[in-house]
This record gives C-alpha cells, structure tokens and sequence, in this order.
C-alpha cells in the first residue's frame, strides 16, 4: 500500500461529496430542448427591444416623470422603500410557488423531497405580524425602515445629489448599468463572505443565522443577524455611489439585486433563470448556492463564479450531484468541524441546523 502520506494527497484530491444529512442536490429536470426554448426567447426579446428601442426608451423618461411628479422619486428613503417593497413581492411569489407548484413543479425542485409549507412553517410567515422564531416579519421590517426614514427626515439630501439631476438611461444603458452594479456588488461581498466562513468567531457571531437551514427557500434570504444585512447593504450602497449611477437605474438596481438574491435562496432551479440561459459557469444560480449553504466549503460569490474558479473554490459535479472539488476545500474552515443535525422537535424548527465544534 502507498505510504500514509501519500494516501491522504489522494483522499485530499478525491471530491467530497456534500452532507448526506439531505437528500442530494441536483440542478432541476429539464430538457435541452427546453432550455433552448427559453434561450430562444430571451433572444428574441432582446431583438424586440433594440428594434422598439426609442419607444422603451420614453417609456423609461415618462415612469421616471411620473415618479417625480408624485413627488415619491424625491423622498429620501425612496431606495430602501424600494428595496423593501421589491424582497416582500419577490418572497410572495415564491412562496405562492412552493404553495401551489410542489407536486406539478417538483421537477424543477434541486431537493425534490423538500416541502417547504410543511417544514417550515407553513406557506406565508414572512407576512405575519412578527414573523416567526428567527424569521422576519412586519415588525423587523418597521425596525429595518424606520431609523433609515428617520434620519433621511432630519438630514434631507437625495435632491442636492448630483445623481438625482441626471437623466433616466436608455433601455439599452440600464441594462448595462444593471450587469455592471450587480458585478461590482458581488465583487464587493465576495471577500467579507469569505471571511466569514474561515474565522469561526465571526461566522458564529455574524453569518451562522443565514446558514441555520440547508434546504432553501426564498423566506431564506432575510434570515440574518444585523450585521450580516449591515454587511450586504453597505456593499450595495458602495456599489450605487463608487458607479455614479442616475437615480432610475438606483432604483432598478435595488429590484434587480432583490430578486437575485431571493431566486437563488428560492429552491428551484427553472430554464427560465438567467443561470441555465448564459453559458454554464457564468452564474453560480440556485443549485450552486444551496450547495453552499448545505456544505459551506466552497461558491462564496452570490452570483458569479470567477474568483471560486481562481481559488479552487468551486463545486463540480459528480454524476449529477454537485460535489466539493476538494483542492483547497477542506482547509476552509480552519480547526472546525460542521456537525449537521436533525430537530422535529416543531414545524419551524424541523430542517438541518449547524452546530460547531473544534476539532481537537
């Protein structure tokens, strides 16, 4: 037999298959064919808006007057409000999802086994008064909003910016602005994200809240301490002001980067999701994130892939199931050892949770 030494260069150099706490994680069950189709459509819907390019263009310059004219595009808490709006609709429909699509869009689920209505709650605590034990609800989000509109009532500022006084885009330099924010903002948390999962003290006191269930959805994305948002929402603020974007594109960024987030967090992986229609590897996409959130040793973008690439970091899959490449895996989380267990001990308590403990 090979020395010890070099044994463990060859177990080190196998792939580590994810917990099997859970069912496995496979990207959702669709044809090429399908794929194809929507690939198809989103092609012809970019040619439809380069042909009609002026008209969606005066359309953007008549939303923002009308926005300006109310006088709601002026108030300063207009982004967070926003934003705000923009996570309770996109959580509503995927919650409306996970209630009436479980069996006729299991094949789309990446852990089939996975009910989410049952497992967790039921269908819309995110909507509750106050939520449910480490969920939010009206009242977090009341304490999320209100400091912010407090202080943007004592120092008004948003009409003196320059941003404010620049013209709306055209539909085609909103796209771009929009692919341009959204990778800066991904780059931007990438490194605070790594962070945290090699300091154990800071993922315990900072990011374990996010990763206390490992079978998704979309409620998921708001499950964070304070910090984990402070985090997020200052790379998004840093984000808009490093670009000098105009006020429309800010505000269109803040539903575009919303809505990234919760279909990642979702559980489900569609044709449909910009993921399946770019080139494999470009996006991460909602199969790749659960994956993270399951296993924690790899994919630490929130949407693309090329600094997970660089650093080795990146989950393959193995026949059909997304594995740990294991090159620099297994040193990720220094000295700790991620223990999953099982608690039924009540419906909102029931999914994977992490413990830690040293490894001695």
């Amino acid at each position: 037999p090979p020395p010890p030494q070099q044994q463990q260069q060859q177990q080190q150099r196998q792939p580590r298959a994810l917990s099997s706490a859970a069912s496995p994680l496979r990207r959702g069950r669709f044809s090429r064919a399908e794929l194809w189709a929507w690939r198809a459509v989103y092609l012809a819907g970019f040619l439809l808006l380069v042909a009609h390019r002026k008209r969606c263009d005066r359309a953007i310059e008549s939303l923002w007057a009308y926005l300006n004219r109310k006088g709601w595009a002026q108030i300063d808490s207009f982004e967070p409000i926003v934003a705000s709006i923009a996570f309770f609709i996109e959580i509503g429909v995927w919650k409306l999802v996970d209630l009436l699509g479980q069996r006729a869009l299991r094949r789309y689920k990446i852990d089939p086994a996975h009910d989410p209505i049952k497992e967790e709650g039921g269908a819309f605590e995110f909507f509750s008064p106050v939520g449910t034990k480490d969920k939010p609800g009206f009242i977090a989000l009341f304490f999320y909003l209100s400091p912010l509109i407090v202080f943007d009532i004592l120092f008004p500022r948003r009409t003196e910016r320059a941003y404010f006084h620049l013209p709306p885009p055209t539909a085609l330099q909103l796209m771009a602005n929009l692919a341009l924010s959204l990778f800066t903002y991904d780059l931007l948390y990438y490194f605070p994200h790594l962070l945290m999962h090699r300091n154990v003290s800071l993922f315990r006191m900072i990011h374990s809240k996010h990763h206390r269930m490992n079978r998704l959805c979309a409620v998921e994305v708001v499950r964070h301490t304070l910090w984990d948002g402070i985090l997020q929402v200052g790379a998004n603020i840093i984000t808009l002001n490093f670009l000098g974007l105009d006020a429309f594109t800010r505000a269109a960024h803040n539903i575009a980067v919303t809505y990234m987030l919760t279909e990642i967090h979702s559980g489900y992986d569609f044709p449909w999701m910009i993921h399946n229609i770019l080139p494999r590897g470009v996006l991460a996409g909602s199969p790749v994130h659960e994956a993270h959130h399951r296993d924690g040793t790899a994919s630490y973008h929130q949407f693309f892939t090329y600094f997970d690439k660089l650093f080795g970091l990146e989950y393959e899959e193995v026949d059909g199931v997304l594995n740990t490449r294991g090159r620099h895996c297994d040193n990720i989380h220094n000295n700790i050892e991620m223990i999953r267990t099982f608690n039924n001990s009540g419906p909102e308590t029931n999914a994977n949770k992490l413990q830690f403990q040293k490894v001695k």
